[in-house]
């Protein structure tokens, strides 16, 4: 009878949990958080869009009213897919929500202060969209943000 290494074994027990993921929402207010494989979408009734910017009632996103909390726009009629964190009191990182390396969604790990993406073989990425760690070939795309009268203004050219 064959045995397994403790190299095999781990090898084995890696790919049987790799994936899955145990960090989803599992109470209403979870449900405003985001984790290593859910970010909540940001209230329509928060943000509009404009030809060239997207103004966020931050009165009204209850997604991002504190610092560690993100969320996303999901437009797909004006080709937007889009994560805003707030970063600190005053301060947003607002990327593009698709990784390099294949478009799979990236989330937002507060715990780990990073964007991770959701394949299996995920690539990982700073809050200014540079590759932590590949396999994504390019950083994500940053946008400008600004803030003024409590409205994150997020600009996208």
């Amino acid at each position: 009878m064959n045995q397994l290494t403790r190299r095999e074994m781990l090898r084995i027990s890696s790919l049987i949990t790799g994936g899955v993921c145990l960090c989803k929402p599992v109470s209403d207010e979870d449900i405003k958080k985001s984790t290593c494989c859910f970010t909540p979408d940001l209230g329509e009734e928060s943000y509009f869009i404009d030809q060239d910017r997207i103004v966020i009632d931050l009165a009204k996103a209850e997604q991002l009213k504190e610092s560690g909390y993100a969320a996303q726009i999901v437009n797909r009629d004006k080709n937007i897919q889009m994560i805003i964190v707030k970063t600190g009191e005053t301060d947003y990182a607002a990327l593009n929500r698709l990784c390099t390396h294949g478009s799979q969604v990236v989330f937002y790990s507060s715990e780990r202060n990073i964007l991770q993406c959701g394949n299996a073989n995920h690539s990982i990425f700073a809050l200014d969209g540079q590759v932590v760690k590949g396999p994504a070939p390019r950083p994500l795309k940053k946008y400008e943000t600004k803030l003024e009268n409590n409205k994150l203004i997020v600009i996208l050219s």
